[in-house]
């Protein structure tokens, strides 16, 4: 049965245009699960989608993907391992924001990521800038909610997603050794989310690279062995740079690198200080069309495999939860700018600007 509700939203229409309006949300009861929007998230992605526009994102559409909410009716899981689970209506819950088509090989081997007819919400669905989303079947069936722990708050659970894609990128790693060194290339919310991550749940030895001094301070107090301020006035990093970082590992380079910045310069940074059979997880998207040249041999010799992450999967979305409500991952040290729905255009250029860290609309 369709069913109509009115409610508040922000609409882009294209590059640096978008507009608080009141507008219908019609669902299908059955086919939809209603979310009411507790709390979004803004992404270096909105941001860029904002400024630039994409070519997945197909205006008049509502983004932001990094959402928590209340259900409005009952949902039934199926959760990894063919368990079932009930979440109750009221329930609050985060989302997975991928729509995956259930029919290609990537939905059979349950790499919904990676889905060939892929939606998303956000991007090519409407996303939790607006007071209510609607969460397609597809994305109920495949477990793509997960409850939201009593103990963390509206603002914590948003960031839930962008944790899970954390947990996804070090996945790509596969086992780091414990007395190897990580290095971040990135100091946004993100780089420091993977900080935690390296630190408390795998716990090795890590290096932050950044461009904003009160940042790598914050890494510092979470726990970073090191931080380093990259570049100067003609360079993004230097030869310095890689010196201090070789300095600390006596020479050897780092295990594994977490690229959590999408400058394309970062790659090649990475290669340099990356140790023998290291690894190196390319986590942020770059700008379109951004290549490198690569030392074939020097991966070779050197034994140095790159990966790429995309995304989460109900899985991480899951254990994300469990570590923010453990508190071996702390999400409210991430969060530092709160707005309202109707102030998405100053929201936007705080985290263009890099005011803080995360903003998070939760006023609605």
């Amino acid at each position: 049965m369709l069913s109509l509700q009115r409610m508040h939203a922000d609409i882009f229409y294209g590059p640096n245009n978008i507009a608080n309006e009141e507008i219908n949300c019609d669902y299908h009861e059955g086919r939809e699960v209603l979310l009411r929007v507790k709390a979004c998230a803004i992404c270096g992605y909105d941001v860029g989608v904002f400024r630039d526009g994409h070519q997945k994102v197909k205006p008049p559409i509502i983004l932001g993907h990094e959402i928590a909410g209340e259900i409005n009716s009952d949902v039934r899981l199926e959760r990894h391992g063919g368990i079932a689970k009930t979440i109750e209506a009221g329930s609050r819950v985060s989302i997975s924001p991928i729509s995956p088509c259930l029919e290609c090989y990537y939905c059979s081997t349950k790499n919904y990521n990676l889905c060939s007819a892929k939606k998303e919400i956000g991007s090519t669905l409407d996303g939790g800038f607006a007071e209510f989303v609607r969460v397609p079947e597809s994305i109920v069936r495949t477990g793509g909610l997960t409850l939201v722990p009593d103990n963390l708050s509206n603002e914590e659970a948003a960031l839930i997603e962008p944790l899970a894609c954390c947990l996804n990128g070090f996945s790509q790693l596969g086992p780091v050794d414990k007395d190897s060194t990580v290095a971040i290339i990135g100091d946004g919310p993100i780089g420091l989310l993977h900080l935690q991550l390296s630190n408390n749940l795998y716990q090795n030895r890590t290096i932050v690279v950044g461009k904003i001094q009160q940042r790598l301070d914050m890494a510092r107090s979470l726990g970073a062995s090191a931080t380093i301020m990259a570049g100067n006035s003609s360079e993004v990093y230097t030869k310095k740079d890689v010196e201090e970082i070789l300095g600390f590992t006596n020479g050897v380079g780092v295990g594994a690198v977490i690229i959590a910045t999408s400058d394309p310069a970062s790659v090649k940074f990475a290669l340099k200080i990356a140790s023998k059979n290291s690894r190196i997880n390319l986590f942020a998207g770059m700008p379109q069309g951004s290549s490198i040249l690569l030392d074939t041999n020097m991966l070779h010799y050197n034994q140095i495999s790159i990966t790429g992450s995309f995304s989460s999967t109900p899985v991480t979305l899951e254990q994300a939860a469990m570590l923010a409500s453990n508190r071996i991952i702390d999400l409210s040290k991430m969060i530092t700018h709160r707005y309202s729905l109707a102030d998405i255009g100053e929201a936007l250029l705080a985290t263009e600007n890099y005011y803080g860290l995360r903003v998070v609309i939760n006023k609605f």
